[in-house]
């Protein structure tokens, strides 16, 4: 079954996460504090795909981003934390929606995030940062 993109819409918060997800955090930039107010921001999400066009409207920490992206190109993207252009290439594999980033901080640190849902009310996240890989939940509101 393809990743349900029409499931994805509503509104999540961050949940668990592995051990070593803060410091994924913090080699993309992300100090401790601003994981912290990420962690307590819930986040509204509409998207849809049609065809190959896979669109996303996110709504986080005071700022609305909206991003059209064809699948399997690479396209540019805002990025929701540092407001930095990233290029990124979405592909949908089976039940996983996955996002790569082959240069997410601008110094060469490659990024896949792996989404899957657990159940209607859990997404979870696996997260390869250069070496590191970690993981993470988002659970609906």
């Amino acid at each position: 079954m393809p990743f349900p993109v029409d499931k994805f819409c509503g509104t999540w918060k961050h949940g668990d996460h592995s051990d070593n997800y803060p410091q994924i955090m913090e080699k993309i930039d992300v100090t401790a504090e601003k994981f912290k107010e990420m962690k307590e921001s819930p986040f509204p999400i509409d998207a849809s795909l049609t065809g190959d066009k896979l669109s996303f409207k996110v709504e986080f920490m005071g700022k609305t981003w909206v991003t059209n992206h064809t699948l399997e190109v690479e396209g540019e993207e805002e990025d929701a934390v540092t407001g930095k252009m990233k290029k990124v290439t979405y592909t949908i594999e089976g039940d996983k929606l996955i996002s790569v980033y082959p240069d997410h901080d601008g110094k060469g640190l490659a990024m896949r995030f792996c989404r899957r849902f657990v159940d209607d009310d859990t997404i979870h996240v696996d997260v390869k940062a250069g070496d590191v890989e970690g993981w993470i939940q988002f659970k609906r509101c």
